[in-house]
């Protein structure tokens, strides 16, 4: 999401992403999720024919791993500092800024995979998400692979009992626990009314409340939008699990993760 906008890219999350601390946060060589190292698994055969395109790409978490192994690779983030420190660590690959819901630099069908992990995508409200869904899929070519990670809403009450105020067996946690309870209800005052949620924008304490609310979807509500985009093939996977599963599991509407990957594919040119 790109420099110079109005909007979301100028609001509190922008700012926190271009903070020197989260950048380095974000920058530390961690591994793949489960399902992200099934997908890896499944594609390593192929990556060299596909040319990938990894947006919210972060410090390059992904990138050590996927970039290597494609026939082209371009990671976008809307956070300069971002895309700078990618370009320090990774001089081999390429990387811009960019902004999901608008990749005017990326020409129509000019990628065989698309990546947006680590629910980057949850930082969007409800239309700016299509957006990006809409623009991911104008960038695959057709057969084409997209896939994402997002808020699962079934998990949201784990989230309300974390912040729940709590007394403890000191001052220092209970004053402490009294502070958080505090803070979450203060940015939450209604969710108590609208749950269970099906989808809908949640301060959960990223970054310590440093960004602004988070998209929460129920899995099979995930999936309903992906097949209004007109994506085919569509299969999930909790974030603790290898194993995908068909878009159409009805397992899937109380699936406990705390976040889901949607894969899916652009449908043939008939």
């Amino acid at each position: 999401m790109g420099q110079g906008m109005s909007g979301f890219a100028s609001d509190l999350t922008h700012a926190t992403y271009e903070s020197p601390d989260i950048v380095a946060l974000y920058a530390r060589p961690d591994g793949l999720q489960k399902p992200e190292e099934t997908l890896l698994s499944q594609l390593r055969p192929s990556l060299g024919a596909m040319d990938m395109l990894d947006i919210g790409v972060g410090g390059g978490r992904t990138t050590r791993h996927f970039a290597p192994l494609a026939r082209s690779y371009l990671g976008v983030d809307y956070s300069a500092g971002m895309i700078a420190r990618c370009k320090a660590e990774f001089p081999a690959f390429s990387f811009a800024v960019a902004d999901a819901r608008r990749l005017a630099s990326v020409a129509d069908e000019s990628f065989d995979f698309v990546l947006f992990s680590y629910n980057g995508i949850d930082h969007l409200d409800s239309r700016e998400r299509t957006m990006a869904l809409t623009e991911m899929k104008r960038a695959l070519r057709p057969g084409g692979l997209m896939v994402f990670s997002s808020h699962n809403a079934n998990y949201l009450p784990a989230i309300i009992d974390r912040f729940r105020f709590r007394i403890h067996g000191n001052l220092r946690e209970t004053l402490r626990s009294l502070k958080w309870s505090g803070v979450f209800w203060g940015k939450n005052g209604l969710l108590q009314y609208r749950m269970p949620l099906a989808a809908g924008r949640v301060h959960d304490g990223t970054h310590s409340f440093r960004s602004s609310a988070l998209y929460y979807v129920r899995p099979d509500i995930g999936v309903a939008e992906l097949r209004r985009l007109g994506m085919i093939d569509i299969v999930c996977a909790g974030n603790e699990s290898r194993d995908f599963v068909p878009g159409d599991d009805p397992r899937l509407a109380q699936d406990p993760n705390p976040w889901i990957y949607y894969a899916s594919r652009k449908p043939e040119r008939i």
